[in-house]
């Protein structure tokens, strides 16, 4: 089944910004309605965008309806995430996507946003774009590569991503639908109907913020769950601030996830830049993407 993509949009582009999991500062999306309206886009503050309950942007039911409200406007185009943190899956069995398949639009953001890019993709095929957020973007910063990538990538650009050697690399070709996002995310979903489907899949991964040995585990439940097996290629994002037990795990935190997928023949590019750091290339997420990798480093271009 293709996938329904939604349409590309052009300068004057309506944003919806919505802070669907961890509360939000103020500035947060002031910063994002600036580059917005600097860029030639328009955007709309969702209601409880900088609310507070507890760790979160709001209650349940606030955060429900303020992304809601955006599904179901016909004059949003895209609907950007401010940021994520903890809370998507609380409230995505409330949510109605059903009209996405026939009037899809563009939902961006990573990390805790993951959930929203496996109900897309895994239910109702449709793409996403996994991206950087206005939580991490910087008025006064001179590089912002990968923001300036996300509009050119919503307005349909092409983009082509080179990485590094790494020696880790396992070299090859392949081609296949890009899914995945947060590894945590991934692996919690396992058994549910957000589950993904491996076979033929490209596999994208980043994580933050964990020990090792979790690292481990969660290579090891993907594993033991059927997910790696089938792939027909890896790539592995930025893994921002892996620690470690006093008692050293004794692997890396990438050598940890090729041990994973050793016995397998599929290409795995390390290094990707895209995560929890501060240069976050965009990926358009459950459509056909094909991947380099050699001697010279890694490449991944939209099919």
């Amino acid at each position: 089944m293709s996938i329904a993509i939604p349409p590309f949009i052009k300068k004057g582009a309506l944003f919806g910004l919505i802070s669907p999991a961890g509360k939000t500062e103020a500035q947060v999306v002031k910063n994002a309605e600036k580059f917005l309206e600097t860029n030639g886009y328009r955007s709309s503050r969702g209601k409880h965008a900088s609310s507070e309950y507890h760790q979160f942007s709001g209650t349940d039911e606030q955060r429900i309806a303020d992304i809601q409200t955006f599904l179901d406007d016909n004059q949003v185009d895209v609907i950007w995430c401010c940021r994520g943190g903890y809370g998507t899956s609380r409230i995505i069995e409330q949510l109605d996507f059903s009209a996405m398949p026939k009037k899809p639009k563009w939902v961006v953001g990573f990390s805790d946003i993951t959930v929203f890019h496996a109900t897309l993709q895994n239910i109702y095929n449709v793409a996403s774009i996994h991206g950087p957020m206005p939580v991490n973007l910087q008025p006064e910063d001179d590089q912002q590569q990968g923001f300036l990538h996300l509009l050119e990538l919503l307005e349909g650009q092409d983009l082509t991503i080179n990485t590094p050697a790494n020696q880790l690399n396992r070299w090859g070709t392949a081609g296949g639908k890009l899914t995945g996002g947060n590894l945590s995310l991934l692996s919690s979903l396992i058994g549910t109907k957000y589950d993904f489907d491996p076979r033929g899949k490209i596999l994208f991964i980043e994580e933050v913020g964990e020990q090792l040995y979790h690292l481990d585990r969660m290579m090891q439940h993907l594993k033991l769950a059927g997910k790696l097996e089938q792939l027909s290629g890896l790539v592995v994002g930025q893994l921002t601030e892996m620690n470690d037990k006093p008692t050293p795990f004794g692997l890396s935190a990438n050598e940890i996830i090729m041990e994973a997928v050793q016995h397998y023949d599929y290409p795995v590019i390390f290094d990707f830049p895209s995560g929890h750091a501060h240069l976050n290339e965009p990926l358009l997420m459950g459509v056909q993407t094909h991947i380099q990798v050699n001697e010279k480093g890694g490449m991944l271009i939209r099919s």
